[in-house]
């Protein structure tokens, strides 16, 4: 029955190596980042890993903990409502299909599928920069193997956003690019954010149509559903969202109403993968693209890379979030060297699946208390 002995998080600081500015909260220096990793052990010695943004062991502790302990690993479906009801912890989903993935002896993509077992991955930023060294980023990415990046747009002006475009096509023009303009992602900054209007976001999307960019990430807030609708009927780019929309009804709204070509839920933010799996499909019913969003840690990268390998989606590219010195992958994907597995591109910029038990990460727990919060 793979019964739960026990669910515990542990609330990490893991420092950066130099300062970090997120595009999407201007003004905000970080210098470490907040991190839960939570461990569900079972009656029967597995153990599964999860990962999250922010501090949640004391949520786990009291509001999945008790309701989890006693129940099989295996419920999915009915934990889902517990996750929901902690106030959306639904990266713990992430540890259950880890155990199920280790009972079985398989990888979770061969679980649920198994459609393909590489896919290409393009390297996504997440400072604004500037045009020399966003430039110097794509020469980077281009020489590391990269088919494709993503830059961010956040300027006041959209001719200091074109520049950036520019100047990354003029050093790598033979790169695939995306742009993300963090219009629906709202979080506290020190600075006054820029604000798109439909204007602003269908000037945009004709300029970088003229680019050859292949899509616009988050053009418009939120909830903007009669404007994103009405920017995808009357621009020819693909225009993407959906990071930060949370439950199935939400992206119902989206795939029904025709918000998005490209829906990008993430398996740690937006609901969990059991979750993720049903709004995969319903994007496929409706001819929408499924492109999710990075998962946050190695453990969520590995998580959706099950996922996009055992789903069909012509479309497929697997976010890394990869933008030395800042976000670098000991940091960003494996937790300070906690997680001691990587996910990296090959000759010709694809990853391959982990064909590992589980989510195929291997976890060392006694690097654990050097970042404890």
């Amino acid at each position: 029955m793979l019964k739960i002995a026990s669910i515990v998080g542990h609330n990490l600081e893991i420092p950066y190596d130099v300062e970090y500015r997120p595009a999407w909260q201007p003004g905000l220096v970080r210098k470490s980042r907040d991190v839960t990793l939570a461990i569900v052990r079972t009656e029967d010695g597995l153990t599964g890993y999860a990962c999250n943004d922010g501090h949640h062991a004391r949520a786990i502790e009291r509001s999945v903990a008790p309701y989890l302990v006693g129940q099989p690993a295996s419920a999915t479906e009915r934990h889902a409502r517990t996750f929901r009801n902690a106030g959306g912890l639904w990266f713990l989903d992430q540890a259950l299909w880890d155990i199920i993935g280790k009972a079985a002896g398989m990888p979770l993509y061969r679980l649920w599928g198994g459609y393909r077992t590489t896919v290409p991955a393009y390297a996504s930023t997440s400072e604004l920069g500037t045009p020399s060294n966003r430039a110097e980023l794509a020469a980077r990415y281009r020489d590391e193997g990269f088919r494709a990046m993503k830059i961010r747009f956040h300027n006041e002006r959209i001719e200091d956003d074109l520049a950036l475009l520019d100047a990354v096509k003029e050093a790598a023009p033979d790169l695939t690019i995306m742009v993300d303009a963090n219009q629906a992602t709202n979080l506290p900054s020190p600075n006054l954010t820029p604000s798109w209007d439909y204007r602003r976001a269908l000037d945009t999307a004709r300029e970088l149509h003229a680019r050859n960019v292949l899509w616009l990430e988050e053009p418009l807030a939120r909830y903007d559903f009669e404007n994103l609708v009405r920017l995808r009927e009357h621009t020819d780019i693909y225009i993407a969202g959906g990071e930060s929309n949370r439950q199935l009804h939400e992206f119902r709204w989206l795939v029904e109403r025709g918000v998005y070509d490209i829906i990008q839920p993430d398996c740690s933010l937006s609901e969990g993968i059991s979750q993720l799996r049903k709004v995969a499909a319903m994007a496929e019913l409706f001819k929408r693209h499924f492109i999710p969003h990075h998962g946050l840690s190695g453990l969520g990268l590995a998580a959706v890379l099950h996922l996009v390998c055992s789903i069909n989606e012509p479309l497929m590219w697997l976010e890394m979030m990869y933008e030395p010195p800042t976000r670098t992958l000991e940091t960003y994907q494996q937790l300070g060297g906690i997680l001691t597995t990587l996910a990296w591109i090959d000759k010709n910029g694809n990853v391959t699946v982990p064909e590992a038990p589980g989510l195929g990460v291997e976890v060392d727990e006694s690097a654990i208390a050097h970042f404890a919060a």
